[in-house]
């Protein structure tokens, strides 16, 4: 057995210990969708041109993947506190192998969270998702929980204390979601508020997640794609120097 899959599969073994956080991960956004699907479709009727079950489905992908990837950061964390995690550091192998490894198991895990989400939302709230797009779907999301799993792991790495952590992450997460056009169109944000969505990688993840569930258009598809590689790109690196840096 490799380093990188050794890791997964202690990874799936802590996780599985406790069976509700992976419950929490991939059941939470099923929730979200299916109760805020079927109220603001109610409520506000279509968005974007579509009812409102199908504009929110690619959000919710997003939620999946910046979801587990926060979750599971926190188990970086709490290794980190409790002195596990520089006994790792003096096993034989790479430290990179310690940051792939976890992300096999988040990789896995927002695969299965992303299909409950899209089976629930076709067979309860008759969203549209177009079958052959389902591939690139998958990429985008795997993308993601790579880039929010690596984003997240740094600032675990970065910050001390059980408050600075939940303070900065909560934060984090209340931000990405609701600055953004998770919930609702861009357009339809106050004006200032409009720029900071766009320079959000949530949007551009859900306009790319959008784009492939039912076509929705998107100008500035291609600058987003390319953003949010180097936004991947970045946050790897971000969390890989850490990581093989000087760590207290």
């Amino acid at each position: 057995m490799t380093p990188t899959l050794a890791v997964a599969v202690r990874e799936y073994r802590i996780r599985l210990r406790n069976i509700i956080f992976p419950l929490w991960d991939v059941l939470v956004p099923v929730v979200y969708l299916l109760i805020f699907g079927a109220s603001f479709e109610h409520w506000i009727g279509d968005a974007a041109g579509v009812d409102y079950g199908t504009f929110f489905v690619g959000g919710v992908l997003a939620m999946v993947t910046f979801g587990i990837a926060m979750n599971s950061s926190y188990a970086f964390f709490e290794d980190l506190q409790s002195g596990i995690f520089h006994e790792l550091l003096t096993y034989p192998f790479a430290r990179r192998d310690l940051l792939l490894g976890k992300l096999i198991f988040n990789a896995g895990l927002s695969v299965i969270g992303a299909v409950l989400c899209i089976i629930a939302g076709v067979l309860t709230l008759n969203t549209r998702v177009i079958p052959g797009y389902l591939p690139q779907v998958l990429f985008w999301v795997l993308l993601g929980t790579a880039a929010w799993y690596f984003l997240f792991s740094w600032l675990a790495l970065q910050l001390r204390g059980f408050n600075a952590y939940h303070t900065t992450t909560s934060a984090a997460y209340l931000l990405l979601m609701f600055v953004s056009n998770l919930f609702y169109p861009t357009s339809r944000l106050p004006g200032w508020i409009q720029w900071l969505a766009w320079a959000n990688p949530i949007t551009w993840q859900v306009d790319l997640l959008r784009y492939h569930t039912y076509r929705e258009p998107a100008p500035y598809l291609w600058w987003e794609a390319a953003g949010f590689l180097l936004f991947t790109v970045a946050s790897f690196w971000l969390a890989n120097r850490k990581l093989n840096g000087t760590i207290d």
